[in-house]
């Protein structure tokens, strides 16, 4: 929230002045004020604040009725808070409307003081409702328009009466900012647990001469215009800097509300600002190292309660774009990582070596692997420092304090480290790229001469991401921060790299040859930077030519296992070539799609040879994505496409009629748009990256006829025999069933197979009530009972039946609805009932009946056909029989 200062300044001073002299204005001398004369005749109002307001339709008016009011004096300009203006209110106590009157005349406190009765004679006068604020007074003209103005002294004594009633006490309407509104504008309130916002603290009334706005926080959000003058008494006081209650005029400023304030009397902040923030003007004494301060941590996030204060440097901002939305500060004990919830923070004061003195009562410490971190709690979840707390914790000092960074070498970093500004000597870039790669956060490797490595982070924001890594050993100097298992250094600018000046020396020639097994067991489920100056060697297994795999990737395998390779640009290694790949400072990830070796750059490439392709290792579908052939060159037997229709592009199904598999193709392989083959066959290609990775068209061996798969999931002989909804069926005793019959002489297996029911005349049939038979068989010439509730069949009937179909699916029907049998091709082959009609008054109603499949049937039927069923129910319509059915005589589950 940001609050802004009004300034009257040179111009502003002029305009006011003649402004005055156009209103007339004249001292208190020039007028023969009534403060010892009271009413000389009987007043008394007849009319009421709401019905003045009433008055105004949207512009300035004259009154012209014959109207008084009376209210009561709360304004005071006794100390030139208040100038020419006077509020009052309908009562004393709990008033419900309030308005002023600008007058031109000085000191008003003598004649109208706080709690004088007045009386008004509104005829001849003014309304107008200027941003909020009613206002009554004069009229003057400004660049054409009307406008209020103070009421000429002249004018006072035909408009302004003092009642010769002793002033009374004004009880002061005690409220919360979110409880104001429009009508209590120029009334006198309390607002109550109120503090100034921050960019008001340790700050004096007002800038002389000025109008100056304050912002009144409340601790929920809410917010006020707390208006003061420049002339006032009081201006070059400071403002208390406590939370409290605070007397003032109330006004209204378009959607802002405005406290004006009569004398420094009325404010009383001096209790503890919202959250029990404790802070002084003054820089406080440091008393705690961020040592010390550290050690308060005992395994979770922990809540300052302390007044502890440090004395720190900022050795990390910004500036650089290096880091965002954090800072780091050091003392000699340490570093720790403050987050900071605002942009460019080394424009607010955050500049490097900046001595800044911390208060760290109310700051969350957490250790992440990040190291040590100071941030805030925003009820349930770590946040950054807003700008608008920044007064709460830091003290920022005029004098500059650097931090002599520790000079260690790489084997030397300790967590201790982290956080901290480190040194690191001897060491030297392996990439020759930018500090930024392609506009993304970047992860460079630093190698002493002893393979032992350090990763530089440099994120994409980087003001100098676009210039080269320095080709040179030497020192550099950065934050150290820790993050996937590894220490990472990130500097503050360039001017921390500008001692690598000495020659580089090669760190490969030493790598030590392992297997890619030894990779997938040594780095068993962790994604890590190879700390190992070691190498694989191993046959590519991939092809770039055909493009179906992103340029800068690569598979190599070797007798072991297969390893997907990451380069950070694009390669020119070639299928079956066999190659030797250093893997020091790479980041390798063994995930649930196999082992990524990545950030490669062609330098790890020690050596290139002609090589011969493994051998694939045939598999099944199911093996794919196992886990056990990832990155392995491998083949799939008795294949073929789903769908014979299209490109490799857009048909990507292929199946074994009992299993299927899908092959994507990117976007940019040569032969996405080839059209494929109607055979069947071997497929060859690489489990990769969560995707099957075919090379080129030859990986489809089609070398069979074309099979019809669907075939293998249907059968003719499998149907609805009878449907049950017997009439002394019960809620607690459901005796409904459905019951299917094989005809053939051989066993159906009803792997997906489904019944679906359609309730009463709906289109479409209930998902939610699909019966699945998956894990069901058939034998040959025999019945397969399903019944709604197993426990009522097997008490109705005296066995169980074959399965439990639930309450609301086909076997749950009460007569009304339509049954479909659908095959494990998704083929609807039997149906009883017409989808979309209602079986009432139909010839496939069978409520509180049945319907019975007749014995000449011994095929099922995609097409209703009413010929085939006898059917009772409690109707007889349509050439059905009117014949309830009592369970279980009426009834045969289970024979046919």
């Amino acid at each position: 929230m940001t609050h802004q200062i009004y300034k009257s300044g040179k111009i502003l001073g002029i305009l006011f002045t003649l402004i005055l002299c156009v209103l007339s204005c004249v001292k208190d001398d020039e007028y023969d004020t009534p403060k010892d004369v009271c009413a000389d005749e009987k007043l008394e109002g007849n009319t009421t604040f709401e019905d003045v307001k009433a008055l105004y339709q949207g512009e300035i008016l004259q009154i012209h009725d014959d109207l008084i009011l009376e209210g009561y004096v709360v304004s005071e300009d006794k100390t030139g808070n208040i100038f020419g203006s006077l509020h009052f209110q309908d009562h004393p106590t709990n008033p419900t409307q309030g308005l002023q009157i600008d007058l031109d005349i000085w000191d008003l406190y003598l004649s109208y003081g706080i709690g004088q009765k007045i009386f008004i004679k509104l005829k001849g006068l003014y309304l107008d409702n200027d941003k909020g604020t009613f206002k009554l007074g004069g009229v003057f003209s400004a660049f054409g328009n009307k406008m209020i103005g103070r009421l000429p002294v002249a004018k006072m004594k035909e408009h302004l009466f003092v009642s010769c009633e002793s002033p009374v006490e004004i009880k002061v309407k005690k409220v919360n900012i979110s409880e104001l509104d429009s009508t209590m504008t120029n009334t006198l309130v309390t607002l109550q647990n109120v503090e100034l916002s921050p960019e008001s603290l340790c700050k004096n009334y007002a800038e002389p001469e000025e109008t100056t706005d304050h912002e009144l926080n409340d601790c929920k959000g809410n917010t006020v215009i707390l208006r003061n003058s420049g002339y006032a008494d009081f201006y070059a006081e400071p403002m208390p800097i406590g939370n409290g209650s605070i007397i003032g005029v109330l006004t209204r400023e378009r959607d802002d509300f405005v406290l004006t304030i009569r004398d420094t009397e009325d404010v009383n902040l001096n209790g503890a600002r919202c959250g029990g923030v404790e802070y002084t003007c003054e820089t406080p004494e440091a008393n705690t190292t961020l040592q010390q301060i550290k050690e308060i941590y005992q395994g979770e996030p922990i809540t300052i309660n302390d007044w502890l204060v440090v004395s720190t440097s900022v050795v990390a901002n910004d500036a650089s774009g290096n880091f965002s939305r954090e800072i780091y500060l050091q003392d000699e004990t340490g570093g720790v990582k403050v987050l900071i919830g605002e942009i460019r923070i080394h424009e607010r004061g955050f500049q490097l070596n900046r001595k800044i003195v911390l208060a760290a009562k109310g700051l969350v410490l957490d250790k992440t692997e990040d190291g040590f971190v100071l941030s805030t709690m925003e009820e349930t979840e770590i946040s950054g420092v807003e700008e608008e707390d920044f007064y709460r914790f830091f003290y920022m000092e005029d004098e500059q304090v650097e931090i002599t960074p520790e000079l260690i070498e790489v084997p030397e970093l300790t967590e201790e480290h982290i956080g901290s500004l480190i040194s690191f000597k001897d060491v030297q870039f392996e990439e020759e790229t930018t500090f930024v790669v392609d506009g993304k956060d970047t992860y460079s490797t630093l190698t002493d001469c002893y393979a032992n490595e350090l990763v530089l982070k440099t994120r994409r924001q980087f003001e100098n991401g676009d210039q080269a890594l320095l080709d040179k050993n030497g020192t550099i100097t950065g934050i150290l921060t820790y993050d996937d298992d590894e220490y990472r250094l990130m500097i503050r600018n360039l001017e921390d790299v500008n001692l690598m000046t000495e020659e580089k020396c090669n760190v490969f020639d030493n790598a030590s040859a392992v297997t890619i097994d030894y990779l997938a067991t040594t780095y068993a489920e962790t994604s890590s930077t190879v700390e190992e100056n070691i190498k694989i060697r191993g046959i590519v297994t991939s092809s770039a030519v055909t493009q179906n795999i992103r340029p800068d990737r690569l598979v190599l395998q070797d007798e072991t296992a297969g390893i997907a390779v990451v380069f950070d640009e694009t390669h020119n290694l070639t299928l079956n070539e066999e190659i030797e790949v250093a893997l020091l400072d790479a980041v390798l990830e063994n995930t649930e799609t196999g082992i990524i070796i990545s950030d490669i750059s062609a330098d790890h490439v020690i050596s290139q040879n002609t090589g011969i392709s493994p051998t694939p290792v045939e598999i099944s579908i199911d093996e794919v994505f196992s886990g056990d052939f990832y990155n392995q060159l491998v083949q799939i037997p008795d294949l073929q496409f789903k769908d014979l229709e299209g490109s490799f592009a857009t048909n990507t199904v292929l199946t074994t009629c009992t299993e299927e598999c899908t092959v994507e193709l990117i976007e940019t392989a040569t032969f996405a748009n080839d059209a494929i083959p109607d055979g069947k066959g071997t497929l060859t290609g690489i489990p990769i990256d969560g995707r099957f990775y075919v090379r080129d068209v030859s990986d489809f061996a089609s070398d069979q006829p074309y099979e019809d798969c669907s075939l293998r999931y249907t059968n003719e002989f499998v149907f609805i025999s009878e449907i049950a909804d017997p009439d002394n069926s019960m809620r607690n005793t459901n005796m409904r069933f459905i019951e299917l019959y094989n005809s053939s002489s051989e066993a159906v297996d009803l792997t997906n197979w489904t019944l679906r029911r359609y309730t009463n005349d709906n289109t479409a049939y209930t998902e939610s009530r699909v019966i699945d038979l998956s894990a069901y068989v058939i034998p040959p010439q025999s019945t397969f009972v399903i019944a709604a509730s197993a426990e009522g069949f097997e008490a109705t009937y005296g066995f169980a039946p074959d399965m439990q179909g639930g309450s609301g699916g086909a076997a749950d029907s009460n007569g009304d609805d339509n049954i479909e049998l659908v095959d494990g091709n998704g083929m609807v082959v039997d149906l009883f009932g017409v989808p979309g009609e209602k079986g009432r008054g139909t010839n496939h109603e069978f409520e509180d009946g049945r319907a019975l499949r007749n014995p000449e049937v011994t095929q099922n039927n995609a097409v209703y056909t009413f010929s085939e069923w006898t059917i009772y129910n409690d109707t007889g319509d349509a050439g059905t029989t009117n014949q309830p059915q009592i369970a279980p005589e009426d009834f045969s589950p289970g024979v046919w």
